[in-house]
């Protein structure tokens, strides 16, 4: 791929099929590869484990790479280990509407190549918005705490850069792009959007991030994916952002028969 396109993996394991593109591993500790950049979960000091961020803990920091020149790139393409987005539709239908399945050995085939990501002069490309039926807090309540949307809620609007407005929004629609952080991406959207993702979490971080176990252990990283989410189906509806593609989603699944 040219240099103005770079794709990376996000993640703490190498994918579980073999990408035909060239890649770097955006991973939290070392895999022992060659083509890996660690940001390490635990630079946010004792109180806070990176983990938590879920894939937000890799992407806040390659937005530092990209901000002081040590990164250089014109569009990015991101993916993970087992999820990534195409123009080509393949595999097979899945439980849940807004993804298709591959195997591990389909995936390669269906994977973008390194020719289409070089071709690809858009703004963004994300898969498609899933409609709940019903608002995100209402949804995030159903398998999440409540009280951590509140308060992601309160540090949107003491970060300053989300108004009245939005936040309402934000809380009360009924869609949502499931792993929106599966795109690809002009720097520029990109940059945008992490610069509002961190002023949040750097108000919600230290007075209201309450930690949790299990699954609810990367709270921080679920309430961040819905707050991405609301940020692109607004762009694309104010017209902030209007060319925003919609890409096949694809999960990679070893065979079960």
């Amino acid at each position: 791929m040219s240099k103005e396109m770079k794709a990376y993996c996000i993640g703490h394991t190498t994918p579980l099929f073999t990408p035909p593109v060239s890649f770097e591993m955006l991973c939290p500790v070392s895999l022992g590869i060659p083509n890996e950049l660690v940001i390490d979960d635990r630079r946010f000091g004792g109180q806070v484990d990176g983990g938590e961020l879920a894939e937000y803990s890799q992407l806040f920091g390659l937005h530092d790479l990209l901000l002081s020149g040590d990164v250089v790139a014109e569009h990015l393409y991101l993916f993970q280990y087992r999820k990534f987005i195409s123009t080509t539709i393949g595999g097979a239908e899945s439980a849940s509407p807004w993804v298709r399945v591959l195997t591990p050995q389909l995936a390669p085939g269906v994977f973008p190549s390194g020719e289409q990501l070089n071709a690809f002069s858009g703004r963004l490309a994300v898969g498609s918005v899933f409609d709940f039926g019903e608002s995100i807090s209402c949804n995030y309540a159903r398998v999440h705490v409540i009280d951590d949307l509140v308060m992601f809620a309160a540090a949107c609007a003491q970060s300053g850069v989300m108004d009245p407005a939005d936040i309402k929004s934000f809380a009360s629609l009924r869609g949502i792009i499931p792993s929106p952080a599966v795109c690809c991406i002009h720097v520029d959207v990109f940059m945008k959007l992490m610069q509002v993702l961190k002023a949040v979490w750097n108000s919600y971080s230290p007075h209201y991030h309450v930690q949790r176990t299990g699954y609810q252990r990367r709270v921080a990283g679920y309430l961040l994916e819905r707050l991405h989410s609301f940020l692109l189906c607004k762009w694309l509806m104010d017209n902030s952002e209007p060319h925003i593609q919609l890409w096949q989603r694809y999960v990679v699944a070893e065979a079960t028969n």
